[in-house]
């Protein structure tokens, strides 16, 4: 493992970690799903930013990161920046020598599955379910804020987790395990 100084200008800031919850690979990442690795591209597109920060000047790590990154990816998407943020604590981690390569991806999948049990749960077997039917109800009523009204119920909690998940996934890093 080869030891790197990080400077300051490298640091992870809020204001790219909030970026990159609303960039468009957050916001895609199911419209690039693909049956080989899922949501390997959208997460790719996520923090392609941020890597290339964190390996400013040093172009074959960034490589190395991106490709590091396109491994398997399947996660509810609104907990996508949460990973995302370990993800590049990781990172710079990485980037110093303190950690191997590898233990990124393994973070990664660990977290994959219980954070989209919880994710599924909340957002597509109860909050969509909620939504919709209150989006109905107005709209039987004959109220044309009906569709308004599901897309604000829906959309508000999961933009405001993204954009909370990242920094708090960034905060906690390795240590949230």
């Amino acid at each position: 493992m080869r030891t790197m100084t990080s400077s300051p200008e490298n640091k992870i800031t809020r204001s790219d970690l909030v970026k990159s919850a609303v960039n468009v690979g957050a916001l895609g990442m199911e419209f690039s799903w693909t049956y080989y690795k899922q949501m390997n591209i959208a997460f790719c597109l996520m923090v392609a930013n941020m890597l290339k920060k964190i390996y400013a000047g040093r172009p074959d790590d960034y490589a190395a990161a991106l490709h590091r990154h396109c491994a398997f990816f399947n996660i509810t998407v609104q907990f996508a920046p949460f990973v995302g943020g370990i993800a590049m604590a990781m990172e710079e981690k990485v980037a110093r020598g303190e950690i191997e390569p590898e233990s990124v991806n393994d973070v990664k999948a660990a977290l994959m599955g219980p954070l989209s049990g919880i994710g599924d749960s909340i957002f597509l077997s109860t909050l969509r379910v909620v939504a919709a039917a209150v989006g109905i109800s107005l709209c039987q009523a004959g109220n044309p804020f009906g569709p308004i009204a599901f897309l604000l119920i829906y959309n508000v909690p999961g933009f405001a987790l993204r954009i909370w998940g990242a920094v708090k996934g960034y905060e906690l890093g390795v240590g949230f395990l």
